[in-house]
């Protein structure tokens, strides 16, 4: 072969291999010849709605129902402009969405860098800067949330270091079944399902931090109820606020910014002071507190990171539990697999509650650096948003995406056979990452106790008058309360 026909023929083999990889990375490049620089497109080329000078497509979510129906919003826009798009939500920052599961991985696996950053609602990071604040991991970045977050890690996700966590989580549910029994003695009775949550969510969390030492911490009932009910406002408040000037509305005070700080106040002061009570007792346990201060934590930052914890535990595990609790109560078929098969199948109802109903509709996190994404060249400091609802129920991605078949989740079912689209990933109810849920297995371990002794002790169902929807509210609830009438399991 002559030395011409071996550069085409080299030429031609490179040319195959670059459309390979750039195929295989989802990137429409646009090169004149080789060597050259290799262009993306960038964010001005990515589809997005029109928006109005200032105010963004602000005018547009309103109209849709506002802050408490963005996930439905945002859902309606990536069925019009694609799994990738921007929109300027009130502001002149482009925020791009992503619901294609290829693109959420490669998000929180490959770019979110080695000091992962989210987004925070704009009232919380004003509450932080006016009162300065010093909060827990979910507030902190860069090597300070590095450092704590790896000492987290060795008691919560370290594989073989939670067993000591089915004790306490054990007997905070049989408290609360033994409790649900008293109230059913003369037949049956209509519980508040999310004041209960709460409850039982702050308890489990109050039993893990102390360990064997939470019979010398002292708390009432009405406390709990009290924490329970403050830190419910924190995350009504924050909706709210959203989409108002916020900076207007502190300095003039109003009444909106005025209960969003009360309600912080409230469950910061009450969460700091159990914690304080407990690291005083650190001696007499064997909870998490024992363990933090163990490792050399300093009491300071023990009550920053426990604080936080008990706050961020409280309303994702009360709405997991109530959602699951919805879906099951209308599903006799699903009970009855529930209380004859494994802790298994268990599990696979839990996922597939989350799958329906993540409390995180959205998932974030700013890029560190300049990267591509999908076909796009992005900038640094992009801020990325994964539509978590919207993926979950992609009928790409679920095979009946809107039906509760927990049987998707279990290969060996002969049922999934007719399910011809799952992809796991496209459900993250914890994220993915360094930065994932710090109470993922905590969180899985007590839903799954409280699912089976609810289902194995009690018959339940919802007698809401009308269909129940969720709607934003910071974490994604029901639109009204769930009335659940429970009583004793006829067995």
């Amino acid at each position: 072969m002559k030395g011409k026909d071996i550069r085409v023929a080299m030429y031609s083999l490179i040319g195959r291999s670059v459309s390979r990889i750039n195929q295989r990375c989802n990137i429409r490049s646009c090169a004149t010849a080789i060597g050259q620089t290799v262009y993306a497109k960038t964010i001005d080329d990515m589809e997005h709605p029109k928006a109005l000078p200032l105010i963004g497509t602000k005018l547009d979510l309103m109209l849709a129902g506002g802050g408490t129906m963005l996930h439905e919003y945002i859902d309606k826009r990536h069925k019009e402009l694609g799994s990738i798009f921007y929109e300027k939500l009130g502001c002149n920052t482009k925020l791009v969405f992503i619901s294609d599961p290829l693109l959420i991985k490669r998000v929180f696996l490959s770019l979110e860098g080695k000091y992962p950053i989210h987004i925070l609602p704009d009232p919380w990071v004003l509450y932080e800067k006016l009162y300065g604040s010093k909060r827990g991991l979910f507030f902190m970045n860069s090597e300070e949330w590095l450092t704590n977050r790896r000492i987290m890690n060795q008691h919560l996700l370290r594989e073989g270091s939670i067993e000591w966590l089915e004790e306490p989580i054990k007997n905070s549910v049989k408290k609360f079944v033994h409790a649900w029994r008293g109230r059913v003695e003369n037949g049956s009775a209509t519980v508040n399902l999310e004041s209960d949550m709460y409850r039982l969510s702050i308890e489990v969390m109050l039993a893990i931090l102390a360990g064997s030492s939470s019979n010398g911490v002292k708390y009432s009932e009405a406390m709990i109820s009290n924490f329970s009910d403050t830190l419910k406002q924190i995350f009504k408040t924050t909706t709210k606020l959203y989409g108002l000037p916020l900076n207007i509305c502190q300095s003039l005070n109003l009444k909106v910014w005025r209960n969003f700080k009360e309600s912080v106040d409230a469950s910061l002061h009450l969460a700091q002071s159990l914690v304080s009570e407990m690291v005083i007792k650190r001696g007499e346990g064997d909870g998490l507190i024992h363990k933090l201060v163990k490792d050399g934590v300093t009491d300071e930052t023990v009550v920053r990171l426990v604080a936080d914890f008990i706050l961020a535990a409280g309303d994702t595990t009360a709405y997991t539990s109530i959602w699951s609790l919805y879906l099951i109560s209308q599903d006799d078929c699903v009970k009855n697999e529930m209380r004859t098969r494994d802790v298994g199948y268990v599990k696979n109802v839990l996922k597939e509650s989350m799958r329906l109903y993540p409390v995180a509709p959205f998932l974030t996190r700013v890029l560190p650096k300049d990267c591509i994404l999908g076909e796009y060249k992005l900038d640094l400091h992009t801020p990325i948003i994964a539509s978590i609802y919207t993926s979950g129920r992609d009928e790409q991605y679920f095979t009946k995406a809107n039906m509760f078949l927990p049987f998707r989740w279990d290969r060996s079912d002969p049922r999934r056979k007719e399910l011809g689209n799952h992809n796991p990933t496209a459900t993250l109810p914890f994220a993915l990452g360094a930065r994932s849920c710090i109470g993922k297995k905590l969180a899985t371990m007590q839903l799954t106790e409280f699912l089976t002794q609810i289902v194995n002790n009690f018959d339940f169902k919802c007698t809401n008058s009308e269909k129940v929807f969720p709607v934003t509210s910071q974490v994604l609830v029901p639109n009204e309360p769930i009335e659940m009438t429970i009583s004793h399991r006829q067995i």
